[in-house]
């Protein structure tokens, strides 16, 4: 919603001047009778006579007030009116940069309807400019009753409040600016329902506007949020001060320098994105992926997958940090979370993304995988599972291989395929196939020579207009041009960035494979309903041509950290009146306490819990109420961060301690405290054997605890791993070292320490890359149990989440790029 500061660069006065302005014409007209110029009077002729009227309101302050009494005293009759407000509001100046700022933002449909209480025409001039990119300009309330263009979905639709003067309807007499239209206010309330409303250059001191449609009258709540701009030292209108204290934590004052900058930066740190999805009108088709589930609920869906994931998004589209509390009213604001009859049921796309099961509702929406048409592999559950597990899939040689390819002086050794390659034409296949569709999409990986995706859906009806198809239905890629079977689906991924909204994926496969010394593929065969791309690599035998991009060889490396994709966003700290747990277990349901930690020296105890729910438990042994401290807080202080990192490795040692069943113990020191080290225990006297899936292979037989020696030298070689909780590059982890631990006859007390030491000197010649690599595949796997996360909360602390897989990280590495081999290469 605009006021008339909005229009103060382009040359329209705010509500003060143009009382002036409007009291100087009515004087020149009216008193003088039109002999003398309204810039010839002096200011003391005209004022005075202004001060004199009985209906002014005096002050300085308040000259603003005065607008609609001048209007209704001076301005007759409604034809000098009329032609009086015209000139008024004439654009006198060039068009000001925030309105060509808001034309471009309209324009990618980042705002749609623009509420103005103003009747100049800088908005719709700026709209009109951009025909015939923008092809209609929606105008309503320009007359009485003109609601005929109003839509609640429109593309571009300015509402005017106060009507339009070229229509005889602007509303500013003292009478007309007390209430609006009843009947446009009913059109626009389920509007301000849905939407957030900012509010940019308006003070808020018409009672129609303040009342009539933002007031208590109208019961809104307005949950999607009110934002009120106003400049820095500027003093709120009383009323727009009331409107705030009535609606709380909905309502938030943003400071900003002008209308100009505001928008001139929006439009700058939002160019290149663009609101594809739009919300669906109630009887308006939708697409597949926004259908609700029939038969699903929440409890079909992985919160903790849903929350990480979500944390992701909101990380990238710069919307802040959520916490559990906010992760279903965010999947709702996104479509994945539907009224269905009034019972909330997950949308196609939530299940497809973070069901436990989607195969339950969703059968054919997974993916095979052949090697030569043979040694299918199907890869099933949720879409962000099935991305995952196919990278690892692209890493294995047979999918993969290294080349070494000749150039003019050397050869290189490089992938057969790119693998930004693989990924872009692996994100198209997941987020734009037709999940409607009863068939699941394929990838073929033809050895030495290509991969062939291909996908269930048809061409829509804009890429059929934009793509120049061949007889085959084969096309080359168009920059720029991205046609959206699955909106929520491109929504999530882009939100994980692993895709672009600015559809390069194609053009962008096509010059990666070509720098490679292959070449890419893409048609829609006709009469199948399907898409297929195809990645045809280098010859291995034959030369390659040059490589335009950086050529220096990337590593891989895998971190022993398995990092928080959730953390809590406060540290909770309670002090206590008690100094001993005993006194603390009388006072204290510890049962119903979740995780914690207590200093008796000092009696202060820390947690995760909300300070409520801090104070229900732990009131009755406080000595004052709980105090959350923010996550932000915690890290600038040592000490902070410490109890921060006590906390969570205790949660991780609460975890660790559900896996006593599988003979998983933690290692005590001689005073009997946690020594932040874990180990398997022999299974009955014998080897323990566990049974696991890695990336590429199923029902892996692991001995985690083998039995060595015999008789009286009998001991056991069990494997285990040292914890810490670290902070590296500002992301919190859990810090996994294996070792293996040597115990005695009994499989589980430790051998002395002298004997310990030998065998480890003995035992660590035999490993290399490949077992710690396959010992960190086997602990990931172990500790999430095959999951994508690892929820280490405890009760009421539903956000401290672990990822189920350990850092990766592409390292260059520099040296040698042309020229002698002799030369030094630097490592990774």
């Amino acid at each position: 919603m605009f006021g008339a500061g909005a229009s103060f660069t382009s040359g329209v006065p705010l509500a003060a001047e143009s009382v002036k302005r409007l009291a100087k014409q009515a004087y020149a007209d009216r008193i003088l009778g039109g002999k003398t110029l309204p810039e010839q009077i002096k200011m003391s002729e005209w004022m005075s006579w202004l001060q004199g009227q009985t209906w002014f309101v005096r002050g300085e302050d308040h000259l603003a007030e005065n607008f609609p009494l001048v209007i209704e005293h001076q301005l007759k009759p409604e034809a000098y009116r009329r032609s009086v407000l015209l000139d008024l509001v004439s654009l006198k100046h060039e068009l000001s940069a925030g309105y060509r700022a808001v034309a471009e933002l309209v324009l990618r449909g980042l705002a749609g309807t623009i509420l103005t209480t103003n009747f100049d025409i800088c908005l719709p001039k700026a709209l009109h400019d951009k025909q015939p990119h923008i092809r209609h300009v929606a105008e309503v309330n320009r007359a009485s009753g003109d609601f005929n263009e109003f839509s609640p979905f429109a593309r571009a639709q300015i509402v005017w409040l106060h009507g339009k003067a070229e229509q005889y309807t602007d509303r500013n007499l003292i009478s007309e600016t007390r209430t609006l239209d009843p009947v446009l206010v009913q059109k626009l309330l389920p509007l301000l329902e849905a939407t957030p409303l900012v509010v940019v250059g308006y003070r808020g001191a018409e009672h129609s506007v303040m009342e009539s449609l933002l007031g208590a009258e109208t019961d809104l709540k307005f949950r999607q949020g009110i934002f009120w701009c106003r400049r820095a030292g500027d003093i709120p209108h009383p009323s727009v001060d009331a409107l705030a204290q009535r609606l709380g934590s909905n309502f938030q004052y943003l400071d900003i320098d002008g209308f100009d900058e505001l928008f001139c930066d929006l439009n700058r740190d939002l160019a290149g994105v663009q609101r594809f999805a739009s919300v669906i009108a109630p009887g308006v088709a939708r697409q597949f992926d926004d259908e609700p589930v029939t038969g699903a609920t929440w409890a079909d869906i992985d919160a903790d997958l849903a929350l990480s994931t979500l944390r992701q998004y909101c990380s990238k589209l710069e919307r802040g940090v959520i916490d559990s509390t906010q992760l279903k009213p965010l999947m709702r604001e996104l479509g994945l979370l539907l009224d269905d009859g009034g019972v909330e049921r997950p949308s196609v796309a939530c299940a497809l993304l973070f069901g436990r099961e989607p195969g339950r509702f969703l059968s054919h929406g997974l993916v095979s995988a052949t090697i030569a048409g043979k040694k299918r592999k199907l890869f099933a559950g949720n879409l962000i599972g099935q991305y995952r597990a196919i990278l690892e899939w692209f890493d294995e040689e047979k999918i993969n291989p290294v080349l070494k390819v000749k150039g003019r002086r050397q050869h290189e050794t490089r992938p057969a395929y790119p693998e930004r390659a693989l990924v872009e034409l692996l994100v198209n296949m997941i987020v734009h196939r037709d999940y409607a569709a009863a068939k699941p999409s394929q990838i073929n990986v033809v050895p030495g020579h290509s991969v062939r995706f291909s996908n269930p859906g048809a061409a829509l009806p804009d890429a059929t207009d934009r793509l120049r198809m061949g007889p085959d239905g084969a096309f080359v890629p168009v920059p720029e041009f991205s046609d959206l079977r699955n909106r929520a689906l491109c929504d999530i991924f882009f939100g994980m960035s692993a895709m672009e909204r600015a559809g390069t994926g194609l053009t962008d496969t096509c010059k990666l494979a070509s720098e490679f010394g292959g070449a890419a593929s893409f048609a829609y065969p006709p009469g199948e309903d399907s898409f297929v791309a195809e990645l045809f690599r280098v010859e291995a035998s034959a030369g390659s041509a040059s490589v335009a991009r950086d050529r220096r060889p990337v590593g891989t490396y895998v971190l022993n950290i398995l990092p928080f994709v959730a953390t809590p966003q406060y540290l909770t700290h309670v002090p206590l009146a008690v100094h001993r747990w005993d006194e603390l277990e009388k006072k204290v349901p510890l049962e119903e306490a979740g995780t914690f930690v207590f200093e008796w020296r000092t009696g202060d105890l820390w947690c995760f819990l909300s300070e409520t729910v801090a104070n229900t438990i732990f009131g009755p042994a406080a000595v004052a109420p709980a105090r959350s401290i923010p996550l932000a807080e915690v890290e600038q202080d040592r000490v902070l961060l410490a109890k921060f990192s006590w906390l969570t490795r205790r949660h991780f040692e609460n975890q660790l301690k559900q896996f006593e069943s599988q003979g998983l113990i933690i290692e005590k020191d001689k005073k009997g405290h946690l020594a932040r080290r874990a180990y398997f225990t022999a299974f009955k006297g014998n080897n323990r054997t566990l049974i696991y899936d890695s990336p590429s292979k199923k029902n892996i037989r692991r001995d985690v605890v083998k039995r060595r020696g015999e008789d009286h030298n009998l001991w056991f070689e069990c494997e285990g791993f040292g914890y810490e909780v670290v902070r590296q590059a500002n992301v919190w982890g859990i810090r996994i070292k294996p070792f293996y631990m040597f115990a005695k006859r009994d499989g589980k007390s430790p051998l002395p320490g002298y004997m310990r030491t030998s065998k480890s000197t003995r035992r660590i010649k035999f490993d290399r890359n490949a077992n710690v690599e396959s010992d960190l595949t086997f602990w990931g796997r172990f500790l999430s149990q095959g999951g994508q996360t690892i929820n280490i909360g405890s009760q009421y602390v539903d956000d401290l989440l672990l990822d189920g897989g350990f850092v990766t990280v592409d390292v260059q590495e520099g040296g040698l790029i042309d020229g002698s081999a002799t030369q030094d290469r630097r490592s990774a």
